[in-house]
C-alpha cells in the first residue's frame, strides 16, 4: 500500500497558520465563531483555498482537536515521567490556555457527534496512560491503592482542574483561587513525602 503523500512545506505553513487562527478565535469568541469566513480572513487567506485544506467546518475541527491532542499527549508523557510527575500533571492539567481550549470542545463536540467520537478516543488514550503510570508510582507515595485507586485519583486531578480553570476563565467567583491554592500544597506535600520515601540508589 502506498504511503499518503507528505504535504509540502507551504502548504503546512498555510495549514499551520489557519489551525492557530482558529485556536485563537476559540479562546477569545468561542467556537460558535469559527466560520471558513472567519479564519480565512484573520489570516489574508481566500475562503476557497481553505475550503480546500478543510472541506467542511468539522474538517478544521477534527484538524484543531488532532493537533491539539498530539500535543497534550507528548507533555503528559513528559509530565508523568518527571522527578516530580503529580506536580508537573496538576501543572499541565491547570494550565488556563489548555484547560479552556478544552472546554470549548466540549461544547463543539455537544453539536459535533464525529468530534465528540474523537474526543472520546483521545480520553480513552490519556486515561490509560495516566493509570498505567499511577500504578506503578502510587506506593512511593505512600498511598493505599484500594483507599486511594489510580481512577480516583486521575479523575480528582483533571476534575478539579477542569472546574478551576473554568471558573477563572468565566470571572466567577466561586473561591477557586482557594482551591488552586490548596490543591497545590497537597500536590507539594505528597512530593515530599515521595522523595523521601524512595530509597537511594545503589552506587556501583
Amino acid at each position: 500500500m502506498a504511503e499518503p503523500r507528505r504535504r509540502r512545506a507551504a502548504t503546512e505553513e498555510k495549514v499551520g497558520r489557519a489551525l492557530d487562527a482558529a485556536e485563537e478565535i476559540m479562546l477569545l469568541e468561542g467556537y460558535a465563531a469559527i466560520s471558513s469566513r472567519n479564519v480565512a480572513e484573520r489570516i489574508g487567506m481566500r475562503a476557497s483555498l481553505l475550503h480546500y485544506y478543510f472541506p467542511t467546518i468539522d474538517d478544521l475541527f477534527l484538524a484543531l482537536l488532532r493537533r491539539r491532542s498530539e500535543q497534550n499527549v507528548e507533555r503528559m508523557k513528559v509530565a508523568l515521567a518527571s522527578p516530580r510527575p503529580l506536580q508537573a500533571w496538576w501543572d499541565l492539567a491547570s494550565d488556563p490556555r489548555g484547560t479552556a481550549l478544552f472546554i470549548e470542545f466540549l461544547a463543539a463536540a455537544n453539536h459535533r457527534p464525529v468530534l465528540k467520537a474523537e474526543m472520546g478516543e483521545v480520553a480513552r488514550e490519556v486515561r490509560r496512560m495516566q493509570m498505567g503510570i499511577l500504578d506503578e508510582i502510587l506506593l512511593e507515595y505512600d498511598l493505599d491503592r484500594d483507599e486511594f485507586p489510580p481512577a480516583l485519583i486521575a479523575s480528582a486531578m483533571q476534575g478539579l482542574a477542569l472546574s478551576v480553570v473554568a471558573d477563572e476563565v468565566a470571572g466567577y467567583e466561586t473561591e477557586h483561587r482557594q482551591a488552586r491554592a490548596a490543591m497545590s500544597r497537597l500536590v507539594a506535600r505528597l512530593e515530599r513525602r515521595r522523595v523521601r520515601s524512595i530509597p537511594p540508589r545503589t552506587k556501583h
